[in-house]
């Protein structure tokens, strides 16, 4: 299927970086990028599916992005979710771009990914697991991080927020010669049974996924995910340190 679009758009467009004023911190701002990080590698894993299905949480940015690469790529995107009185933000947004919203109740995460999957199975359609961690994902967005690392150096330490645990693994690899310090928001267990570079700490979170943080940032950081991370990167990081901001 041709579908008009280019797969290197969003992994060619170089990242924004910005000194942090009266610190030691830069900044990947990824959240000047629409539809944040996961655009980088998000259009290899979906070349050829005519409908893109996936199950989230009402707040995560995931499901956002698929909505905006079906917005330029003519791909069908349908979401499923728990069902809320009210609709997140990032939910209405991804409605405006065109995505289909499919609400489940009772809203374990459990059921919703399992409606999802059956879904995808009955209509032929691509679905797509939390956090995108798939391997055809890691190469582009690892030369995506290089690409970062040869403007920047290597830090001694490199900061971020982690779900699936793909994105502090890729870091790792893209940056060897710094720790990677990632915030774990949600989804432990699965972290504590992969295997992650030397060069990566995985730091306890003080809150649970959908409790966003009221700490500010100097920057727009999704109060759900990077910022969580962010709040402690400024309080404990020590010497030069990258921070990875996935999505505002």
């Amino acid at each position: 299927m041709d579908l008009g679009f280019s797969l290197d758009r969003w992994w060619k467009e170089p990242a924004i970086i910005e000194k942090v004023h009266g610190t030691a911190i830069s900044v990947v701002r990824e959240d000047l990028l629409e539809g944040g990080s996961k655009l980088r590698f998000l259009p290899f894993l979906t070349r050829g599916a005519r409908e893109i299905v996936f199950g989230g949480p009402f707040c995560g940015g995931a499901p956002l992005a698929l909505s905006v690469l079906g917005r330029e790529s003519g791909q069908r995107v349908t979401l499923f979710y728990a069902r809320r009185s009210s609709l997140h933000p990032r939910q209405e947004a991804a409605a405006k771009n065109g995505a289909r919203l499919v609400f489940v109740a009772p809203g374990y995460m459990t059921v919703v990914q399992k409606r999802a999957r059956d879904y995808a199975a009955l209509a032929g359609a691509l679905f797509l697991p939390l956090g995108f961690d798939l391997p055809a994902a890691s190469e582009p967005f690892v030369e995506a991080m290089r690409r970062v690392r040869a403007r920047v150096g290597s830090p001694e330490e490199v900061w971020c927020a982690t779900g699936s645990g793909m994105l502090a693994r890729c870091l790792g690899v893209a940056f060897p010669e710094s720790r990677v310090r990632a915030v774990v928001v949600g989804l432990r267990s699965r972290n504590a049974h992969q295997a992650f570079p030397p060069n990566v700490d995985l730091l306890d979170c003080a809150y649970r996924f959908e409790q966003p943080t009221a700490a500010g940032a100097p920057f727009p950081s999704c109060p759900n995910y990077d910022r969580k991370a962010w709040e402690r990167c400024v309080v404990e990081a020590r010497g030069s340190t990258l921070f990875w901001n996935v999505l505002g």
